[in-house]
């Protein structure tokens, strides 16, 4: 090699390391202000709820502020929007639901969920139940498709996403039992969930931690629960697998992610603090409490995940020709 070459190749040398220094210099320092994590859900539901269980390690780990901003509606559109719209430097993240990988099986969005997202942790998976109105006389879910086959296109569910396990649960057992029930969309499901109290919904498929309370209490009936095995505090609601129909079982896991082209260390930074905050006992307490199984991944594992989702559910939406509904 020529020494003009030599000196040529230094020089790149130089340049590309007093490129990347700022990168490596804000990584280092990385948190130096809160971190807003942007919801696609409201206020009291599972995103929510999930966000605040883990809020408090992770600010103990990061060392700052770990600030919730819900914004619901428009099929979580808006609130991706507001993240992407935002510097891929760590103090803008999102939390959201696995369903947001299905968005473009059922509407045109102005962005891309695999390639513009950037995978970061999993906080879990959360159980949910399929409630009905106490005056209802469905106990279970062969006797709501029975129900339902006795009062066509009379009957409604509650949406609270498309795409979400809200959504395609309800439409997976409409094609089931060859039911005709109505989709009714909502910003979220505690603006839902008050209209099932009300006994103005027919069915809606609930977080858990949203409506124990109600269903304890005589307020809403559970038909089923929609997780791997029944609850003690509900030992007498089976399961969708021991109703026959676990194939149309869809359950929720909470992603978080950062904008394409975050740098790798404040990655692997976030990564590890949601780790730890996991491991930690009082949040591990609160994320029981909301029925949420911890489920810590590299972003990697998470990636492959949600890749997983994405060809599952866009399948599962093409197969059975469903679209979007409301507030699309």
């Amino acid at each position: 090699m020529s020494q003009r070459n030599r000196r040529s190749m230094k020089r790149r040398s130089f340049i590309g390391a007093a490129l990347a220094l700022p990168f490596a210099a804000r990584a280092e320092s990385y948190p130096s202000k809160p971190v807003r994590v942007i919801l696609p859900g409201p206020v009291g539901g599972l995103i929510d709820i999930a966000g605040r269980a883990v809020g408090d390690a992770m600010q103990q780990e990061l060392g700052q502020p770990w600030l919730i901003d819900p914004h619901p509606g428009a099929n979580g559109i808006m609130a991706a929007q507001m993240f992407l719209g935002a510097p891929a430097d760590g103090y803008t993240l999102y939390l959201t639901v696995s369903g947001h990988v299905a968005l473009p099986f059922l509407m045109k969005a102005p962005f891309d969920v695999m390639a513009d997202f950037q995978p970061i942790a999993m906080i879990g998976i959360s159980t949910a139940l399929l409630c009905v109105p106490p005056d209802s006389p469905a106990h279970s879910i062969a006797e709501f498709a029975a129900y339902a086959k006795a009062n066509p296109g009379k009957l409604n569910y509650l949406n609270s996403g498309n795409g979400t396990g809200a959504h395609l649960v309800p439409e997976l057992l409409k094609i089931k039992f060859g039911i005709d029930v109505t989709s009714i969309y909502y910003k979220g499901l505690p603006p839902g969930v008050q209209d099932l109290l009300a006994g103005r919904l027919d069915l809606g498929m609930v977080s858990t931690s949203l409506v124990m309370q109600h269903v304890k209490a005589g307020r809403l009936r559970a038909i089923a629960l929609v997780g791997p095995k029944r609850l003690p505090e509900l030992p007498d609601v089976a399961t969708m697998a021991e109703q026959g129909v676990g194939d149309a079982e869809i359950r929720s896991s909470l992603p978080l992610f950062g904008q394409k082209g975050m740098p790798r260390p404040i990655v692997d930074r976030l990564n590890a603090a949601m780790a730890a905050a996991l491991a930690d006992p009082d949040t591990a307490r609160r994320l029981a409490a909301a029925y949420i199984q911890p489920l810590p991944m590299t972003p990697e594992q998470l990636g492959q995940a949600m890749q997983r989702e994405h060809e599952r559910l866009g399948a599962l939406i093409q197969q059975l020709g469903i679209k979007a509904d409301g507030g699309s």
